[in-house]
């Protein structure tokens, strides 16, 4: 009887399990492949070093306070003239406690991340999302001036406060 009763009760429970596997949307990506770009470099070249100097801890005693300001230049020249207009993203491993700064390499400082910034240097441009975007214009050159800057994230230790970041070009 008691084998019975439990066989009973799994063959009822299995029944649902389908609901849980329910069909809940469609999601359709879209997108096109073009062969055309813009000539990019970033400061004249491709594998770009940003000096950020050398920065007192004591200038980054409360998180969220930034120091030291590189400038940042990437120019896009010989555009198509399909292209209308361009966004710049940065990517690379983020800060721990704070997911929108780029990480410095480990086996240096910690409690300070890099901040990217528009050319105003108050703008953050959170790592993975549009910088702002410029129109384009066949034949120029189109310049995206960016800000690089220290920002304490926790207790500053000394060390070595590198960081490195990838970005792309993403034409509208």
């Amino acid at each position: 009887m008691k084998k019975s009763l439990i066989a009973g009760v799994f063959v009822a429970s299995s029944a649902f399990v389908g609901a849980a596997n329910a069909f809940d949307g469609t999601i359709n990506f879209t997108g096109t492949i073009t062969g055309a770009s813009c000539n990019v470099t970033a400061d004249g070249g491709t594998a770009t070093p940003v000096d950020l100097g050398t920065v007192s801890s004591k200038a980054l005693s409360t998180i969220g306070e930034t120091a030291s300001r590189a400038p940042l230049q990437i120019v896009l020249s010989a555009c198509p003239a399909a292209l209308t207009s361009a966004v710049v993203k940065f990517d690379g491993k983020s800060d721990a406690a704070d997911s929108t700064l780029l990480a410095l390499t480990t086996g240096g400082a910690t409690g300070v991340a890099v901040g990217l910034y528009e050319e105003d240097g108050n703008t953050k441009i959170p790592l993975g999302s549009d910088s702002i975007s410029k129109p384009l214009v066949a034949d120029a050159e189109t310049e995206f001036n960016f800000v690089a800057k220290y920002v304490a994230t926790g207790p500053v230790v000394e060390g070595a406060a590198n960081a490195v970041a990838q970005f792309t070009v993403v034409y509208n």
